[in-house]
């Protein structure tokens, strides 16, 4: 009886395995005042990807003339425990990842969103990278008492009102491994401060 209770307790320790899922992502790409950014190319990367942080990784998306991208295409989400309201207590989660590399004053810039799924519901964090060293992995840096954001390497430079994109999670459904998103990446322009 003993071996089973140690049997037991060692598989419960054991990493969730990844999954192999499907994506059906939609959304449209505006302007910070809302207007469609139609024919707007951009790059796309999946946190399953290979090397999903380097130049160059992913694949090209094009938006039509209602500024509107679909892509449907296989992935990995990851299992994790994440902290919501008690920092003793954490939950069973599903995390997607997707980059969109955007210019950032001239420079690309890989807006990181990361979409945990929970019995609550989905949870959407963001962040910023901007390249260095062969790959996105620098964020930029957030200045709390001016909640202002500055490129990296230059922390007393130009000061940033955002990071230079939102993204929205407008719709959600995941059923039987079909992951159906539908965002809206807001591409902002820059207020000097």
């Amino acid at each position: 009886m003993r071996l089973w209770v140690w049997m037991l307790a060692a598989l419960m320790l054991l990493p969730l395995s990844a999954r192999a899922d499907t994506l059906d992502l939609t959304g449209r790409l505006t302007d910070g005042r809302g207007q469609v950014l139609a024919g707007q190319s951009f790059r796309l990367v999946l946190g399953s990807d290979a090397n999903p942080r380097a130049p160059g990784a992913g694949r090209m998306l094009r938006t039509d003339a209602q500024g509107r991208f679909s892509l449907r295409v296989p992935v990995t989400p990851v299992p994790r425990r994440i902290t919501l309201d008690n920092a003793w207590r954490r939950h069973d989660s599903l995390l997607l990842e997707l980059g969109f590399e955007l210019d950032l004053l001239g420079q690309p810039a890989l807006y990181w969103v990361e979409i945990d799924h929970t019995r609550f519901g989905p949870l959407v964090g963001l962040n910023a990278f901007v390249a260095q060293d062969g790959a996105f992995a620098t964020p930029l840096i957030f200045h709390r008492r001016e909640h202002a954001w500055s490129l990296p390497g230059d922390p007393r430079g130009m000061r940033l009102t955002s990071m230079g994109a939102e993204v929205d999670l407008e719709g959600f459904d995941l059923t039987e491994g079909l992951w159906q998103l539908d965002l809206h990446v807001q591409h902002q322009r820059f207020e000097m401060r």
